[in-house]
């Protein structure tokens, strides 16, 4: 795809899992059983990104070794009490200088696959300037692709927000790309393992 713009992922997963009794991206999930940051970061090698990033707890040694047996830089959130913000800014600072679109997705969507993620890297191609999000059954939700011009924007996030907040203050921006509800769940709870 010659000319597209450059896109680098970041895959968040500093999260605590309070729901789900503790820190979820290196449970296993699948046949054969994997961890969760492991399936999102081999979908991703596998999707047009020109580079890949786990945004880490600090000290996660075993999160970093899984982002680097996958070929994905790993590096801490900015503060571990802060929120999802923290994480969100030290993706945004992970980014190359040649980087044109930042895609963010979560670790624990570990059912989406390199296709999907090459929908949304599309989606960005044909509008470069644009935020483009995955929709399920017409919700907005993750993977979220945000153009350099809002990069800004994510690095003055504070506390619990995330992502969703600079959607929302440009809507004429944001575009939608439709995908199966099944691959884009993500697991919270230990029923949604068992499921």
């Amino acid at each position: 795809m010659s000319g597209a713009p450059t896109v680098h992922a970041v895959v968040l997963a500093a999260g605590r899992g309070r729901r789900m009794g503790g820190p979820k991206h290196l449970l296993a999930v699948g046949e054969p059983p994997e961890p969760m940051l492991a399936r999102v970061l081999a979908s991703l090698r596998g999707a047009p990104v020109a580079g890949i990033t786990a945004v880490l707890r600090p000290g996660d040694a075993a999160g970093e070794a899984c982002a680097r047996a996958q070929g994905a830089a790993a590096v801490p959130m900015e503060d571990p009490e802060e929120g999802r913000a923290a994480s969100v800014r030290a993706g945004v600072r992970a980014a190359p200088a040649s980087a044109q679109g930042l895609l963010f997705a979560l670790a624990d969507q570990p059912f989406l696959g390199s296709f999907d993620f090459a929908a949304l890297v599309a989606a960005f191609a044909a509008a470069p300037e644009a935020i483009v999000h995955a929709r399920y059954d017409g919700e907005r939700g993750t993977p979220v692709l945000f153009a350099r011009r809002f990069w800004p924007e994510l690095l003055a996030l504070r506390g619990s927000d995330g992502g969703r907040r600079v959607i929302a203050a440009h809507p004429e921006a944001a575009l939608g790309v439709d995908l199966p509800p099944r691959r884009g769940r993500d697991l919270d709870r230990p029923e949604d393992l068992r499921a």
